[in-house]
């Protein structure tokens, strides 16, 4: 069989992925679907990917993330977080300005033509994830961005100073978390569409009641219109 230039990208960013999740620098909640998505089908792989994260970041404004040296990520979390963790992050700050920010999932998958671009795009349109489209198009592949739309940024400091009460931070955070939790949904609905269309999964089944590790509490996912999701 001809080995193509797309199954020797597949098989280097494969190596890549495995040899990331063995040292934890892949996000815990999706690395063993990644890791079944990258094995199992001949015509599709990722490259990068994020599941979701919660964040402190140094930054005068945010316009200027992409600049040199005006943008600098504190700490990260892929996972709710606490009040505590984040005001034990603030207290060793004493100079700048501080923003909490929520980044929605983002997954970059490639396929090896437009048709099968196409099907991982309606998927994630499906699923809530309304800002994907298709990257690039090349004869190498076409790449597709998956990406969310649930995000939040407050400022947190500003020139060193926190701005907000004790209760408006707890309440920031509890909103940060939700956020966060709504997009892990939408990534975990269309993973289940994945594995129902392209794995051959016999159906979907319920919601899981449990998706989140080390979750800073329950979450009533009872409250939770899955229509709202979409």
């Amino acid at each position: 069989m001809v080995r193509t230039n797309f199954d020797s990208r597949k098989s280097i960013f494969l190596k890549r992925l495995m040899e990331e999740g063995a040292q934890n620098r892949v996000d815990f909640d999706i690395y063993d679907f990644l890791l079944t998505f990258n094995k199992s089908l001949n015509d599709f792989y990722t490259t990068s990917s994020c599941s979701g994260r919660i964040a402190l970041a140094k930054a005068p404004r945010l316009s200027y993330s992409k600049g040199s040296g005006l943008f600098k990520f504190v700490v990260k979390w892929h996972r709710p977080v606490t009040y505590g963790e984040v005001m034990n992050v603030l207290s060793n700050i004493d100079s700048g300005d501080v923003w909490l920010l929520v980044r929605a999932p983002i997954i970059h998958f490639v396929a090896r033509d437009i048709h099968g671009a196409l099907t991982i795009l309606r998927m994630a349109r499906e699923a809530g994830f309304k800002h994907s489209g298709i990257y690039s198009v090349t004869h190498d592949g076409v790449v597709v961005e998956v990406q969310g739309e649930d995000r939040f940024e407050v400022p947190i400091i500003i020139n060193g100073k926190l701005i907000v009460t004790m209760d408006d931070l707890r309440r920031i955070i509890d909103i940060a978390n939700e956020t966060l939790i709504f997009g892990k949904f939408r990534l975990a609905h269309l993973i289940r569409l994945i594995e129902v269309r392209l794995f051959g999964k016999s159906e979907l089944g319920e919601m899981p009641k449990v998706y989140f590790q080390e979750s800073y509490r329950d979450f009533n996912i009872e409250s939770i219109n899955i229509e709202n999701l979409v």
